[in-house]
C-alpha cells in the first residue's frame, strides 16, 4: 500500500511538472527552481541533490549570465527534474525525453546528441551545452572543440604550460591524424625530475589535467612515442579529471620508460577514464590503457586489443593509494573491461586486465596469453587486494616462477563467479582459479578448464554464447 502511494504521488508531480513547464513561461529562475525543488522533494529524491552546494538552487543562483541563457539553463535544469522525478519508476534520462522536453521551449533550435554514457551534448540556437550523467551542466563558455591535430596540439601545449581546465568540457569532433615522424607529447606534463611517481603533488613543474576529455568515439592516429620518459601515453598526468570514448589506433608507435599506458600514463586521486579502445602494439609500457591509477579512480568499459611486450595489464598497469604506504584512500573499479592483446614481460605482476589492484574487478574477461619468467601472473590480476566477480579468463597464463592462476596469481579478497578455461603453468603456486592467497581468501562459484558449467550456474552478469563470439563459452551480458 506504500509503495503504492507513493507511485501514485510521482506520478501527479511529473505530471504537474508538465503543466508548469507549459504554462509559466515568464516566472523568475529562483522561483521556478523552487516550485521544481518542492516537486523534487515529494517525488522522493534526495534533499542534498536539490539544495546542497552543487544543488539545483545553487546552480540557479549562480545563473547570472544573459538571460537567454540562464533561460537556456532553466530548460535544461528543469527537463533533469522531470527526468529525475520519472526515473523513480522508469528508466532514467533519455534522449528522447530530453530533447522532446526542450523542443517544448525551444522548438527545432534545441537538439540533443547523446553521448552514449550517461551525457549529453545539448545545443540551443547558436549555445551548447555538455550535460552530465549527474546533472552537471557545463555551457559553450568552458567548452573546446577540437577538429585538427593542430587544435590538438594547441590544446596540449596550454595544459603543459599550467591550464589544468577544470571544470570544462574539451571533446573531438573528428579523427585526429598526427606525424608519424614527430614525437608526441603527452597532455598533462609530468616532470621527469620528480622524486618517484608517489610525491606527484610535491614537484611544482609537473602540469595535470584536471577536465573533463571526450574523444566521442573518434580515434588518434599515427602517434609516436619513443622516450625512456615515463608516464607517457596520448595524456601523461591526469589528476582529478575525466577521460573516455577515445580510440588508439594500430598505425600509433609507442615505446617508453614504463608507468605508461596508450591513453594515460597516471591518473591520480579521483578520476574515471570510461569507452576507450587500443589496437597499437606497446613497448615498455605498464598496460594498454593506462599505465597506473592511485586514489579513487573508475576504469569501465575499455577494451585492449594490441599485444604489450614489457608490460604489466591489458588495461591497467598498477593501482594503489594516495598514500602508498598504508594503501588508503583505495576505492579503485575496474568494470566491463576486456584484453585481447598477448602480453610478454620480465617483470614482477601480470595480468591480462591488471598487473597490480588494490580495490575490485568486475564483469572482465581476458582472450589474450600471458607470458613471464617472473611472479605474480593471472589471466585477470597478477595480484588483487579486494574481489574479483563475474570474469572469465581464455588465454593460456605460462609463469617462469609462481603464484600464477586462471583468475589471480595472488588474491587476497574475493574471488566469485569466474571461471577459466586457459592452461596454466608455473613452478609454485599454480592454481586453475587463484594462484596464492592468505587464508582469508574466498574462492566462490568458480569454475576451471574440467568443468562442466552454463551461464546460468554463473549468475546473472552472464549469457549464452548464443552467436558463437566465445567459441561457445558463456559471455558477459554488456558484451
Amino acid at each position: 500500500m506504500i509503495i503504492k502511494r507513493n507511485q501514485e504521488k510521482r506520478k501527479n508531480s511529473k505530471s504537474l511538472l508538465r503543466m508548469i513547464k507549459k504554462q509559466v513561461q515568464g516566472i523568475t529562475l529562483i522561483a521556478l527552481v523552487v516550485t521544481v525543488i518542492v516537486l523534487l522533494i515529494l517525488a522522493g529524491v534526495a534533499l542534498n541533490l536539490t539544495v546542497g552546494d552543487n544543488g539545483l538552487f545553487k546552480r540557479a543562483q549562480n545563473a547570472t549570465d544573459t538571460w537567454q541563457e540562464a533561460s537556456e539553463r532553466e530548460a535544461i535544469e528543469l527537463a533533469v527534474a522531470g527526468m529525475q522525478i520519472g526515473s523513480m519508476q522508469e528508466t532514467g534520462m533519455t534522449k528522447t525525453e530530453l530533447e522532446n522536453s526542450l523542443k517544448e521551449q525551444f522548438g527545432d533550435e534545441a537538439s540533443v546528441e547523446d553521448n552514449e554514457d550517461g551525457s549529453f551534448l545539448v545545443t540551443i540556437g547558436e549555445n551548447q551545452y555538455y550535460l552530465g550523467e549527474d546533472g552537471e551542466i557545463i555551457d559553450s563558455s568552458n567548452m573546446v572543440k577540437i577538429s585538427t591535430a593542430e587544435e590538438l596540439k594547441a590544446f596540449r601545449d596550454d595544459v603543459n604550460s599550467g591550464n589544468t581546465y577544470e571544470g570544462w568540457y574539451v571533446y573531438l569532433a573528428n579523427d585526429i591524424t598526427l606525424d608519424i615522424n614527430e614525437e608526441w607529447e603527452p597532455i598533462g606534463y609530468y616532470s621527469q625530475d620528480t622524486e618517484s611517481i608517489r610525491k606527484v603533488l610535491e614537484n611544482e613543474k609537473n602540469k595535470p589535467f584536471s577536465g573533463i576529455f571526450d574523444g566521442h568515439g573518434h580515434t588518434i592516429n599515427n602517434m609516436h612515442i619513443n622516450t625512456s620518459n615515463i608516464v607517457q601515453g596520448l595524456f601523461g598526468l591526469v589528476i582529478n579529471g575525466e577521460i573516455k570514448s577515445i580510440n588508439i589506433a594500430e598505425s600509433c608507435s609507442i615505446n617508453t620508460g614504463g608507468n605508461s599506458g596508450s591513453v594515460v600514463g597516471y591518473m591520480y586521486n579521483t578520476g574515471k577514464i570510461s569507452g576507450c579502445k587500443n589496437y597499437a602494439n606497446l613497448n615498455q609500457v605498464n598496460c594498454g590503457i593506462v599505465g597506473n591509477i592511485a586514489g579513487s579512480i573508475t576504469v569501465s568499459d575499455c577494451i585492449n586489443y594490441g599485444d604489450i611486450q614489457n608490460g604489466s595489464g591489458g588495461i591497467v598497469g598498477g593501482s594503489n593509494g594516495t598514500d602508498w604506504k598504508e594503501f588508503t584512500n583505495v576505492q579503485h573499479t575496474i568494470i566491463n573491461c576486456g584484453n585481447y592483446g598477448n602480453i610478454t614481460n620480465s617483470i614482477d605482476y601480470t595480468g591480462g586486465i591488471v598487473g597490480f589492484v588494490k580495490g575490485n574487478v568486475l564483469n572482465c574477461y581476458n582472450v589474450g596469453n600471458i607470458t613471464t619468467n617472473r611472479i605474480y601472473a593471472a589471466g585477470i590480476a597478477g595480484s588483487a587486494y579486494g574481489n574479483i566477480k563475474n570474469c572469465y579468463n581464455l588465454g593460456n597464463v605460462q609463469c617462469g616462477m609462481g603464484n600464477v592462476g586462471g583468475i589471480g596469481g595472488s588474491t587476497t579478497g574475493k574471488i566469485e563467479n569466474c571461471y577459466n578455461k586457459g592452461d596454466i603453468t608455473g613452478n609454485y603456486s599454480v592454481g586453475e582459479i587463484n594462484g596464492a592467497g592468505k587464508n582469508d581468501t574466498i574462492v566462490e562459484n568458480c569454475y576451471s578448464k574440467n568443468d562442466e558449467f552454463t551461464a546460468s550456474d554463473l549468475g546473472t552478469a552472464y549469457e549464452e554464447d548464443t552467436n558463437n563470439i566465445n567459441d561457445g563459452y558463456p559471455i558477459l551480458q554488456w558484451q
